[in-house]
């Protein structure tokens, strides 16, 4: 071992430009690594923050219609909330299909409030079922039935059925139509 660090300083008295030249080289090798290795990251690191301020820039240009797009489903909200129906209201509820009755000039003969399946724990509405039995023309029928499709409350028709009526109340002989319902109102518990 000694006889190799003897030949290297040798070399190193005798050619001590290149000796010198040749260890600048090395300590700039290394440098010169570390820097790329530095500017990789820094170029990482600006790669990140560029594509987080176009991230905020684009929700900047868009915040008008996220405020529009809040607004509509705060109103939507609202809409659902106030048509609700509340299963305990028994007179409210059955006033909701007479107004209907009063309007469409059918005859509802039985109304009946069913009992609802109970609703699960994360769920704030129940599906409040009502049975309803109708006689009128047919056009008042489809009347009826246009009334409840477009009115206020949140509805759908699990079954219906038609079948010849007695012609008693709002409807005259031959024309006379029974209609049976069950429909299910959304509604708190």
């Amino acid at each position: 071992m000694n006889l190799i660090l003897q030949q290297i300083f040798a070399f190193a008295r005798r050619y001590p430009v290149a000796v010198a030249c040749f260890t600048l080289a090395v300590l700039l090798g290394i440098a010169d690594y570390f820097l790329w290795e530095r500017q990789a990251e820094l170029t990482r690191r600006h790669d990140r923050v560029q594509q987080d301020g176009e991230a905020l820039m684009l929700a900047l240009t868009t915040q008008g219609r996220l405020n529009t797009q809040l607004a509509a489903v705060q109103e939507a909200v609202s809409h659902i909330d106030k048509n609700l129906v509340i299963e305990g209201d028994l007179a409210g509820n059955s006033d909701y299909f007479y107004q209907i009755e009063k309007a469409t000039h059918v005859r509802l003969s039985d109304l009946n409030q069913l009992n609802s399946q109970p609703a699960g724990d994360e769920n704030p509405f129940r599906a409040i079922p009502f049975s309803l039995r109708l006689t009128g023309t047919y056009n008042q029928l489809i009347y009826f039935l246009h009334e409840l499709e477009t009115g206020p409350r949140l509805l759908r028709i699990k079954h219906y059925e038609f079948s010849r009526g007695s012609g008693a109340g709002g409807a005259a002989g031959a024309d006379a139509l029974a209609l049976n319902l069950t429909v299910e109102m959304l509604g708190h518990p």
